[in-house]
């Protein structure tokens, strides 16, 4: 990674998926699993970009930048995204402007 992109990284998330396990009485309940975590980029919408997403699929979406060695990582099974303790559901995994980089578009989980 190129050293101009150390600095833009400067987020920590942590990728997990949800796992239904058996409790101490025999029920199953969902746990949250951190599969691995790393430095990130985060993108909101801008407010013009906002305002024009109302009632449509990218209300609530984000963007993360990642370096390009979790590209593999990413593909493998459904995943979301914790940061700042607001959970988020990877939709796209995609090429980023920098070609270090790899962009994450996720949606906002309620």
């Amino acid at each position: 990674m190129r050293k101009s992109n150390v600095n833009r990284l400067n987020c920590r998330i942590h990728f997990f998926k949800t796992e239904m396990i058996k409790n101490d009485y025999g029920d199953r309940v969902p746990k949250d699993i951190v599969l691995f975590s790393c430095w990130a980029e985060f993108f909101g919408q801008s407010i013009q970009n906002k305002i024009s997403a109302i009632g449509t699929v990218f209300e609530d979406t984000v963007f993360f930048n990642v370096p390009i060695q979790m590209q593999k990582q990413l593909k493998k099974e459904p995943l979301k995204i914790r940061y700042k303790d607001q959970d988020y559901k990877v939709m796209d995994v995609g090429p980023s402007n920098d070609k270090d980089l790899v962009r994450i578009t996720a949606e906002v989980v309620s």
